[in-house]
This record gives structure tokens, C-alpha cells and sequence, in this order.
């Protein structure tokens, strides 16, 4: 009986296989792996205005997932691996905002040389691997064609009983790299 079952499973498992097609042959849509992230690439598409022809980039087709690699990254310390996620003239906005709407330690970067400083910075790493620090998951994601919003919020209180701030995180790609992010630390005391 056991053989039988067995056999039956095997035939399966080999139709099942056959009516998938060719399981070893490449993808049909051209793919290029950011991180440790395959991505499918899409043909930019060129669109004419005037005498200039302008190319403009196809959407991503996996926002989150180019927004993952990127957080990977930068909580494993890979900064330089962090920039390739980053268009040439991205931007980085960052404040902290209170209740009221007041901000403090605003900042405004522009370029990979200048983001590069703030990578390690809170908001931008999920942890900062210390044991006795929260972890920051990522919540209420939505979607909106280039862009992406989301909140990082922690995983415990702190010592005393109080909330680590939550960070709000908006991210617009073109393409498949981020082009400008903004992240802004809310805080409940301002």
C-alpha cells in the first residue's frame, strides 16, 4: 500500500512539473538582482516631447521588496551596498514631529554622498543590534504607484514603560530605485 501511495505521489509531482513547462529554463521577463532581491526588469519606454526625446523608466513592479533590500542593508551595516538601491540624485528628508505638528532636527540631503552619513541613522535600520533596543516592523503599508508610506514601529516599551516614537517612512522610486525618501520620527512629548 505504502509503494503505491508513493508511486501515485511521484506521477503527480512529475505531471504537476510537466504542466508548469521547461522548470529549468530562464524567466521570460529579463531580471537583475538587487541584493539579495530578483527583480523583473521592464524595457524603459521612450516618449517624445518636442525635438528632445526623453526616456522615462517603467514602474517597479515590487516597491516593497526594493524597500526590504534597502532596510537589509542598512541594518547590516552594508551601507555602500545600501547606495546601489539609490537613484544617482536621490533625496532624504528626516524631522522629528510632535503632536502638534511641531518639527525639530529637520534635514534635507540630496545626493548619495550626503545620504551616505545618515544610513546608520535611526528610521533608516530596523535595529541597531544592540539586545536591549527595539526592533522596528514595518506596518500599514500603502501603495500609491511610485510611492510607497508605511510606519516602523517598535516591538516593546521602553524600560520605564513609555512607547519607543514610531517613524513614518515614504519612499518614491523611478523605476526600481529609490529617488526620495522621507523619514519623520513621532514624537508624543513635542
Amino acid at each position: 500500500m505504502r509503494k503505491m501511495i508513493e508511486g501515485a505521489a511521484g506521477a503527480i509531482l512529475i505531471v504537476w512539473m510537466f504542466a508548469l513547462g521547461d522548470v529549468g529554463a530562464p524567466p521570460a521577463t529579463p531580471a537583475v538582482r538587487l541584493g539579495s532581491v530578483l527583480l523583473p526588469v521592464m524595457p524603459a519606454t521612450a516618449a517624445t516631447a518636442g525635438p528632445e526625446q526623453a526616456t522615462t523608466t517603467a514602474p517597479c513592479p515590487d516597491i516593497m521588496a526594493v524597500v526590504r533590500a534597502f532596510y537589509d542593508s542598512n541594518d547590516a551595516g552594508r551601507f555602500d551596498a545600501s547606495l546601489a538601491f539609490l537613484s544617482d540624485d536621490a533625496t532624504l528628508a528626516s524631522w522629528s514631529e510632535g503632536v502638534n505638528g511641531y518639527h525639530m532636527m529637520e534635514r534635507h540631503l540630496k545626493g548619495k554622498v550626503e545620504i551616505r552619513k545618515a544610513l546608520g541613522n535611526p528610521g533608516l535600520r530596523r535595529t541597531t543590534g544592540r539586545p536591549n533596543e527595539p526592533m522596528y516592523k514595518e506596518a500599514e503599508a500603502k501603495i500609491f504607484g511610485d510611492s510607497v508610506k508605511f510606519t516602523l514601529r517598535p516591538d516593546r516599551l521602553r524600560p520605564n514603560g513609555k512607547p519607543y516614537h514610531p517613524y513614518q517612512v515614504e519612499v518614491r522610486v523611478d523605476g526600481c530605485k529609490i529617488k526620495a525618501l522621507t523619514v519623520i520620527e513621532l514624537v508624543t512629548w513635542l
